[in-house]
C-alpha cells in the first residue's frame, strides 16, 4: 500500500481542489459545460448541504481524485439510501487503488451514517471502474426481474422560469 496517498472527507476549505478535478472530470468526457464557475458554486452549494459526502485523495499535497455522493430517505430501502454520483482519478493515479479506496471509503462512510444501500450508475465500457464496484460486492441484477437492472435518463431543456 502506498502511503503517501490520503483519502479524506472534503470540507468547505477544499472548493478550489474539487472545482480543478471536476474540471478534469469534465474535460474527460469531453463536455463544453457546466462553466468552472458553475462547477465552483455548486461545490460551495453542495459542501453545505448534510446529504452530501464528498471524498478527496491526495497523493502528496496534489488532489488526484473525488467520490461524490447523495444521501435521502427511500421507501425501498426503509432508510436512507446513498447514491455515488461522481467517481473520478486523474489518468496518472489510475491503477494504483485509489478509485477503490475513494469508494471503499464511501459505502463506510455512508453505513456508519445509517444508509442501507448504495446506488450508482456507470457505463458498461467504463470497465476498470466497473472492477471496482464488483469487487466491493456492488451487482446489477435483479432477482426479481431476472436480469440487469437499467437506468434510463431524461434532459430537461432549461427553462425561463
Amino acid at each position: 500500500m502506498n502511503t503517501d496517498r490520503i483519502v479524506r472527507t472534503a470540507g468547505r476549505g477544499d472548493v478550489e481542489d474539487l472545482t480543478a478535478l471536476i474540471v478534469g472530470f469534465r474535460k474527460f468526457l469531453g463536455r463544453d459545460g457546466p462553466t468552472d464557475e458553475d462547477i465552483r458554486a455548486s461545490m460551495i452549494a453542495q459542501l453545505r448541504n448534510s446529504d452530501v459526502l464528498v471524498l478527496l485523495a491526495y497523493r502528496g499535497d496534489t488532489p488526484v481524485g473525488y467520490a461524490f455522493a447523495l444521501l435521502r430517505y427511500s421507501h425501498w430501502a426503509n432508510g436512507i439510501e446513498a447514491t455515488v454520483n461522481d467517481l473520478f482519478v486523474l489518468e496518472s493515479e489510475r491503477g494504483t487503488g485509489t478509485g477503490r479506496e475513494l469508494i471503499a471509503q464511501t459505502v463506510a462512510i455512508v453505513k456508519s451514517r445509517g444508509c442501507r444501500l448504495v446506488t450508482l450508475s456507470t457505463n458498461e465500457m467504463n470497465i476498470a471502474s466497473n472492477r471496482i464496484y464488483e469487487s466491493l460486492g456492488f451487482n446489477c441484477f435483479s432477482n426479481l426481474w431476472r436480469g440487469k437492472q437499467v437506468y434510463y435518463r431524461l434532459a430537461l431543456p432549461e427553462t425561463d422560469a
